[in-house]
């Protein structure tokens, strides 16, 4: 049988305080594996790597890389990898969009309900029974990325009556640039896409000269996709605009936001749910064990579509 010794690089701060000793609990569990804390000094041989966004290849010695397997990259963002393609590409790195791609999902339905009207709460029998507002149903809506996320968004909005356009250039069937539409047809914006030099301010000046006057954006993608200043400015000059936004430029979001009332933001929480440390173990399990068990090819295989290397498009990471 295979053994392996099991590091995690980095974690995060939404994760609970027994996540490190359950996940190491629990991965020991699994024949052939043996969870170790790093140690950039290590003379273990077949290593598995645990990463997330904070983790950078380039920071850690040649020679675990040498030794590396395999990296499961759970549950973050992937967009630094571009920067460290030659120190990945000869090892399967496998991305856990399944853990989160939901509550993202439902991160930007609750933002598109709030954004649109806010629920009356009677004291007392209004005999008006008036309730002024707008259905997503009679919306278009605009939805930048047709990944994961940007096609489930679609297909929800779809079913509910939304007249729904994806914009995505590496998308058979989608709209190549938001150029060739319109922009001030769609009153909502959705980013649902990833960060590389071609979404890098995707959202410009350009855009925003364009947009919507009573724009309703949410962006729980990459801070980067918007060009902050631009949208500072539309804000200014178009005061029933909204923006949703749960990522920023620069993390964390400073005072440079206070006086935008038309700004709602939350703290890159979108893929955070009260399952989350469960569903990354659980993912972690079945990878891990999948790849001790499986044939090298049969394995890459079967996590063809979370594997990074098959994201690697038109030189980008999609």
């Amino acid at each position: 049988m295979k053994s392996f010794n099991v590091m995690r690089l980095n974690t995060s701060p939404y994760h609970g305080e027994n996540f490190a000793q359950l996940e190491m609990s629990r991965l020991n569990q699994i024949a052939g594996v043996s969870f170790t804390e790093f140690d950039p000094m290590t003379t273990f041989e077949d290593l598995i790597l645990i990463t997330n966004t904070h983790s950078r290849l380039a920071k850690i010695p040649a020679s675990i890389l040498k030794k590396t397997k395999l990296i499961v990259h759970s549950n973050s963002g992937y967009d630094h990898f571009n920067q460290e393609k030659e120190l990945w590409w000869n090892i399967p790195v496998i991305v856990g969009h399944e853990i989160r791609s939901q509550s993202v999902v439902e991160y930007y339905l609750s933002c598109l309900t709030s954004g649109l009207t806010d629920l009356p709460r009677h004291l007392a029998w209004d005999k008006g029974r008036h309730w002024q507002r707008s259905l997503i149903r009679d919306e278009s809506i605009l939805i930048f990325g047709g990944g994961h996320i940007g096609q489930q968004l679609s297909k929800i909005l779809t079913a509910i009556g939304a007249r729904v356009k994806i914009v995505d250039p590496f998308l058979s069937g989608a709209v190549k640039t938001w150029k060739e539409l319109d922009i001030k047809d769609f009153k909502i914006v959705l980013i649902c896409c990833s960060l590389n030099s071609s979404s890098h301010h995707l959202l410009n000046e350009s855009f925003f000269k364009e947009a919507h006057p009573e724009l309703v954006l949410v962006n729980g993608a990459r801070g980067s996709i918007i060009d902050e200043k631009a949208l500072k400015d539309f804000l200014l000059q178009n005061s029933k605009a909204f923006a949703f936004l749960d990522v920023f430029e620069t993390e964390p979001f400073g005072n440079d936001w206070v006086n935008f009332p038309q700004v709602w933001k939350t703290s890159h929480i979108a893929g955070v749910y009260s399952g989350l440390d469960e569903a990354i173990i659980s993912f972690e399990e079945k990878v891990i064990k999948d790849f001790v068990t499986m044939n090298l090819t049969w394995f890459e295989q079967k996590y063809a579509q979370q594997r990074l290397q098959n994201k690697w498009i038109q030189g980008e990471l999609i």
